[in-house]
């Protein structure tokens, strides 16, 4: 049973939109400032002593942390491919959990909990009426029926 006055909707909607659109650029500042930036300013240090979960070396891990948390957070705020593009970031943070929980002292549980989130809630909800996805929605539906035959 709906409570809710009928005639709020449009307004319930649009605060929902407009805290998506919030959750998305503040999860972007909150990664780029915090994590982007320091790994760029200290480069060379990061390099040499970044951890390697998946045996991939250091390096490489290093290049998908700062895709996942550069790139992939740029998208978010944008709202572009924003489901596809948390999912990486998410996987990221999961890195570090795991990290701590083998007991790597530079793994920051709270840290991650808190970047998870966000990234999490928005490959659920997806990024609201306020984003690059909205806009492009008719072109994504025109570019997955052509991939995926209708269903008889």
């Amino acid at each position: 049973m709906n409570v809710i006055d009928p005639r709020l909707a449009p307004a319930l909607e649009k605060a929902r939109d407009l805290a998506l659109l919030a959750q998305r650029i503040g999860a972007g500042l909150l990664i780029w400032t915090f994590h982007m930036r320091p790994k760029l300013l200290r480069f060379d240090e990061e390099l040499r002593e970044f951890p390697d979960p998946l045996g991939i070396g250091a390096p490489a891990s290093l290049a998908l942390a700062l895709l996942s948390e550069g790139l992939c957070s740029v998208l978010v705020a944008l709202g572009l491919l924003t489901r596809l593009a948390a999912l990486p970031v998410v996987f990221t943070m999961l890195m570090v959990l795991t990290m701590a929980a083998r007991g790597f002292e530079g793994a920051d549980v709270q840290s991650a909990l808190l970047y998870a989130l966000p990234y999490a809630t928005l490959v659920a909800t997806g990024p609201g009426r306020y984003s690059c996805d909205h806009r492009l929605l008719e072109r994504y539906r025109r570019l997955y029926a052509r991939f995926v035959p209708p269903r008889a």
